[in-house]
């Protein structure tokens, strides 16, 4: 049985799944774990967020979990799926023809467009309203905008959902009308 070199993609591909697992699995647990907050609680509210995103929120508080808490692990989770999706991307688009010469068609296609080009990534933040974080680092990637105010606009749109959801949950619209 031979054995050669492992190639440098798997390496990369090692690199953003250990980020993306330090940020979804580890600073949660270990959040948990230094406030005394039970660890299977935090595992179900991580899982219950990869799952329906924000939609986890009242499941955390439901547990009985405080709300910044919840916040902060559905930020986590929320940065690290985006991270790594960006980052699966970036590998695919570095490694593979095919893959380099959609994103470079699709990045022209998008500049032919003046609105989509001066107003189109602020449209990230009600798109992760609607269709969440799985779907805006694609379209941003495959758009060819900027990876950093991609993230900026994304986090910041869910971050919102996840307050006025926390928010909702806790009744404080009702107090309100």
């Amino acid at each position: 049985m031979e054995t050669g070199t492992i190639p440098h993609y798997l390496l990369q591909l090692c690199g953003a799944i250990t980020k993306a697992l330090v940020l979804v699995v580890a600073l949660p647990l270990t959040t948990a774990f230094l406030l005394t907050i039970p660890l299977p609680t935090t595992l179900i509210l991580i899982t219950s967020t990869l799952v329906i995103e924000y939609g986890a929120a009242p499941i955390g508080i439901g547990f009985g979990l405080h709300p910044p808490f919840v916040l902060y692990v559905l930020v986590c989770v929320a940065l690290g799926v985006t991270l790594l999706l960006f980052d699966v991307f970036d590998i695919m688009a570095e490694h593979s023809n095919r893959v380099s010469q959609f994103l470079k068609k699709s990045s022209e296609r998008a500049k032919q467009s003046s609105f989509l080009t001066k107003y189109g990534i602020y449209g990230l933040v009600p798109c992760v309203f609607t269709l969440g974080f799985y779907v805006c680092p694609p379209v941003s990637w495959a758009l060819g905008w900027r990876r950093d105010r991609s993230i900026l606009l994304i986090m910041a749109g869910y971050i919102t959902i996840s307050v006025v959801t926390i928010l909702a949950t806790m009744g404080i619209f009702s107090v309100v009308v």
